[in-house]
């Protein structure tokens, strides 16, 4: 019995808790500890002294496997009893070395040299080996970038050369983002020549690092040079010696060191930030090596990343290489140019043939973004995670995929393994919260259900999660229970102290949808504040809803209110940002314009109020000027409002009614020889008067003819009651157009009204025809009536082509010049604001 038993105390107070691994035979034994002093030895060959490193030591990520110093000027015999410590105040020469590197330590000591690199945070960093190098690769978010390292061995330096820079989601050129890291990366250890980062004095940099650390001497290094340099199974190694020539390079390096030669200069501008004088630099560099593939490239990223010169930047691409070989390059130039069939057989063969696994899951993001098929897009979404597990967003984005093929089992895993890859309890409720969203969104209620009461697993309390569950129980039936679900959500944000419109909105539309209590739903939205983002839609419902109450003038107040905040909104012809509390911001300008609308509808039909129906309209079309819905009724108050036009006093007499022309009393004949469409702006018509009548020259008098009686009966009758345009009609004089000549034109004294009216009719008859458009616009010219000159200007512009785009743009910008004039006499200032912006739209 042990000492410690006889006193009364267990085994196991004296020490730790016993281990199983520590019982086996040789188990459980620690690793001895790493000797922060290297392990040296005295080696004895050939009639020579040297010192030897004993076992392999690191500096950093690097580890000497091997060195060697020769001792001179030792004569034996030679006492060595004293090891190393008798010779380490000698200086010797340096005689071999070689250095090895693992790919992960390497990587595991520059990535938090590279934070920021693509904003906050470190980014991911791989460091493998490669063909004459290595594949270095960056990632953080949707931003990837890899590029390619030669290393091309000089007589004591390593050149580092970067080539086939590429990746997505990156605001500069890829392959300045390859020498910047590059440079980072090496630190003060090396620089930038020629576009290649050299590590000088690599040698002199490692022994007086060691040598030093045992105690000895660092020893002459001149006549080394380095000999040997792979990578392999994970590692990287070089090898120098003394008297060695340096290794033989490959045709890669040789090729890296040309580029080099040729595009270096421009690589270092382009780097500074001139990008500009990179681009003259390479395209000298194009000129002294045409259809050069790797300078091509970088050229190409150059003016894709400066931005509208993909034309351009294709062309450069087309003469080196086809562009759906052209990687990802290739599928953002095609994609920029609007080709996304041929952007997506770029990507996907990119994808295929890139061996860092999350830029080709990015690029198979991109290209299923492309796809015009739901199919295509779950296929690409597929082998996206296929070779990026652990991507988010490309799991989000297969998740929806196969929510839009209504495969909730395939979305509901997808969920899972976002859960499960999220950390923390608040994680894992934001990856179920925004699963149940995207469930309901698409009418799971069910599903949904159960994915918001998980995310309240996680945060019991969270007033979104509470308002999700209330949501997808009202879309499964059971309203009553969703709005005790929507208190209990206002009250917990209440609580918090977390911006509650979203839920005063909710509430107050299942108050006046389930319960049909709509003055407490009008109480409700009114609670919402002016800056809120809900704030135009709040203001909305309130007026739909007074007005269904029967109180008026609370629904003229909400959508006046509505009104102001676009207006305040729209200042300066720009959106407020969403940050700004200067009312509420615009976020979805067609949601607003449909609010616009709906509110113009209301004052219409519940007060008749033309004239703040017109100026909701105006704000809708100045969010939306294309919107053909807002336009036509646009175009039909405006012409309600519109004045009539003024009779002559003649017509205007007392007692005298107003007396249309019968269409018989004025008659044209029209020849026209012109095509119906034409580029040239009317020539004046020619009018020329009707041939005079031949004398009449008495006749003898002849024998009456026979009539049939079948014609007798076929032939019209004319009572005193008929009105008939056809019997017994003067001919006025007839109008002969000149060629290129527009028809229709005012002739004989035809009223313009009348012309006007005709011109109408035939034009309703035939849309297309052009001349007739043309002759209707000059007679409403004329008669004053600018609205419908404006209305008939608008149609021909968005239904013709540019020949009559060209033709008809400074007829309607003549015409919004008049109606902003007039409505700026007349103190129409809103109406007046809305015809100038639609004229600054016209200005080429």
């Amino acid at each position: 019995m042990s000492a410690g038993q006889r006193r009364g105390r267990s085994a196991r107070a004296l020490g730790l808790p016993p281990s199983l691994r520590a019982l086996a035979p040789g188990g459980g034994a620690a690793p001895r500890p790493p000797d922060d002093r290297p392990v040296l030895r005295l080696a004895v060959s050939k009639g020579a002294l040297a010192i030897e490193l004993g076992e392999p030591f690191a500096i950093g990520p690097l580890r000497v496997t091997e060195l060697v110093v020769r001792l001179a000027g030792i004569r034996f015999p030679v006492d060595l009893s004293g090891g190393v410590a008798r010779f380490r105040h000698r200086r010797g020469q340096l005689a071999r070395i070689a250095v090895e590197a693992q790919g992960a330590d390497l990587a595991g000591w520059a990535a938090p040299r590279l934070r920021g690199f693509f904003g906050e945070g470190t980014p991911q960093l791989l460091i493998a080996p490669a063909e004459d190098g290595a594949l270095v690769a960056l990632r953080s978010g949707e931003a990837a970038l890899a590029f390619d390292v030669v290393v091309a061995p000089a007589e004591r330096a390593l050149r580092l050369l970067p080539e086939r820079a590429r990746g997505v989601g990156l605001e500069a050129p890829p392959h300045v983002l390859a020498l910047r890291a590059l440079s980072l990366i090496a630190g003060a250890h090396g620089r930038l020549v020629e576009g290649a980062v050299v590590l000088d004095a690599a040698v002199e940099r490692i022994v007086r690092l060691l040598l030093p650390a045992a105690g000895a001497r660092a020893p002459a290094v001149a006549g080394v040079q380095w000999t040997a340099a792979s990578a392999g199974a994970g590692r990287f190694r070089a090898e120098g010696a003394l008297g060695e020539m340096p290794p033989a390079l490959g045709d890669r390096a040789l090729r890296a060191l040309e580029a080099a030669e040729l595009a270096g200069a421009a690589d270092e501008l382009a780097l500074a930030g001139g990008l500009d004088e990179a681009r003259h630099a390479y395209l000298s560099a194009l000129e002294r090596a045409p259809r050069h593939p790797e300078i091509s490239a970088r050229l190409a990223w150059l003016d894709l990343v400066i931005g509208d010169r993909a034309e351009g930047a294709l062309s450069t691409v087309v003469e080196a290489m086809p562009a759906v070989d052209a990687g990802l390059l290739g599928g953002a130039l095609l994609e920029a140019v609007g080709d996304r069939d041929g952007a997506f057989s770029a990507l996907a063969r990119a994808a295929h043939a890139e061996p860092y696994g999350p830029l080709a899951a990015l690029a198979w993001l991109r290209a299923a973004r492309l796809a015009d098929t739901f199919d295509v897009r779950l296929d690409a979404l597929n082998l996206g995670v296929a070779r990026a597990p652990g991507l988010e967003s490309l799991r989000w984005a297969r998740l929806e995929a196969r929510l839009d093929v209504a495969d909730v089992r395939g979305a509901l895993a997808d969920a899972e393994h976002l859960e499960a890859s999220a950390r923390g309890p608040a994680a894992r409720h934001a990856v179920y919260r925004r699963a149940a969203e995207l469930v309901l969104a698409r009418g799971h209620a069910a599903d949904a259900r159960v994915l918001f009461e998980r995310a309240l697993r996680y945060a019991p309390e969270s007033p979104d999660a509470v308002a999700g569950l209330a949501r997808s129980l009202r879309a499964a039936g059971e309203g009553r229970r969703a709005l005790d679900l929507l208190a209990r959500a206002r009250a917990l944000a209440a609580r918090s102290g977390a911006p509650a419109s979203a839920l005063d909105l909710e509430l107050a539309r299942g108050l006046a949808e389930i319960a049909g209590d709509l003055p407490a739903a009008v109480a409700r939205v009114r609670a919402v504040p002016p800056g809120a983002p809900e704030a135009l839609e709040a203001r909305l419902l309130e007026g739909r809803w007074c007005a269904e109450l029967g109180d008026l003038g609370g629904a003229t107040v909400a959508l006046g209110r509505l009104r102001d905040a676009v207006e305040l909104a729209l200042q300066g012809r720009a959106a407020v940002d969403p940050g700004s509390d200067d009312g509420a911001p615009i976020r979805d300008a067609a949601a607003v314009a449909a609010m616009l609308a709906e509110a113009a509808e209301i004052e219409e039909r519940s007060r008749g109020d033309l004239l703040a129906a017109q100026r909701h309209l105006g704000l809708a079309l100045r969010l939306r000027p294309r919107d053909p819905g807002v336009l036509a009724s646009f175009r039909r108050v405006s012409a309600e409002l519109a004045p009539r036009p003024v009779t002559s006093p003649a017509a205007a007499s007392p007692g005298a009614a107003p007396r249309r022309p019968r269409a018989a009393e004025e008659r044209i004949e029209v020849h026209v020889r012109a095509p119906r469409r034409r580029t040239l702006p009317p020539e004046p018509v020619v009018i020329a008067t009707a041939p005079a009548a031949p004398p009449v020259v008495p006749r003898p008098p002849a024998a009456p003819t026979p009539i049939d009686p079948g014609l007798i009966e076929e032939m019209p009758t004319l009572d005193n009651a008929d009105t008939s345009t056809e019997l017994n009609v003067p001919v006025p004089p007839s109008v002969t157009l000149a060629e290129g000549q527009s028809p229709f034109a005012r002739g004989g004294g035809l009223d313009d009204e009348l012309l006007a009216d005709r011109l109408a009719d035939r034009l309703r008859a035939d849309p297309t025809d052009h001349g007739v458009a043309m002759a209707l616009a000059d007679v409403l010219a004329r008669l004053g009536r600018d609205l419908d000159l404006l209305a008939l200007l608008s149609a021909r512009m968005e239904e013709g082509d540019d020949a009559v785009r060209q033709e008809v743009a400074p007829r309607r910008r003549d015409v919004l010049a008049r109606l902003a004039s007039r409505a700026r006499r007349e103190g129409r200032d809103a109406e007046a604001e809305l015809y100038e912006m639609l004229l600054h739209a016209d200005v080429p």
